[in-house]
């Protein structure tokens, strides 16, 4: 896990921002928004977790995810704006303490169940959020584990691992 300092705080701050401006900003609804977001060049950047590389003001962030997407004024579904300032904030500060890409993490929890947790969830501590979304998902702190996920994957895929390179047989006795 990743110590949550300055450069952290800068960047979920500025994720924040970005969700809460998406509501009186972007004509679509909020959760057309929040896919666009998770496929844009803006996504990309903060993800590389480096506050430094940020570019854009908030304004110029969401015209940015717009250029790239094109305008847009489907669905009707807003957020509440303090809702998608604590969404923006949590889910940067999960994929920077977690060193986790905000895809899978958008994968993990989705924005609906996070904008349902918002009025019980947004004011814990994170650390307190992550036990209980990941408890709600029936998931470990191991999911944030890049070996894991990795392992999990390789036997889901071959079966079993045996160490001497063979597949293993079950025998029914």
């Amino acid at each position: 896990m990743r110590k949550y300092g300055s450069n952290g705080l800068r960047l979920a701050g500025f994720q924040a921002k970005v969700f809460e401006a998406s509501r009186n900003k972007c004509a679509c609804s909020s959760p057309i928004f929040l896919r666009r977001f998770l496929m844009s060049d803006v996504l990309q950047t903060l993800d590389k977790n480096e506050s430094s590389l940020i570019r854009w003001t908030v304004n110029e962030a969401l015209e940015e995810i717009e250029l790239e997407f094109g305008p847009s004024n489907y669905g009707t579904e807003k957020y509440n704006g303090g809702a998608l300032f604590w969404m923006g904030y949590i889910y940067r500060y999960i994929s920077y303490t977690r060193d986790i890409n905000t895809r899978l993490l958008f994968k993990l929890f989705k924005g609906k169940q996070l904008y349902g947790l918002f009025p019980v969830y947004h004011t814990q501590d994170p650390e307190w959020c992550i036990k209980n979304l990941l408890e709600l998902n029936c998931q470990s702190e191991d999911i944030f584990d890049k070996d894991w996920r990795l392992k999990r994957a390789m036997c889901e895929k071959s079966g079993p691992y045996n160490p001497a390179g063979q597949p293993m047989r079950v025998v029914n006795k």
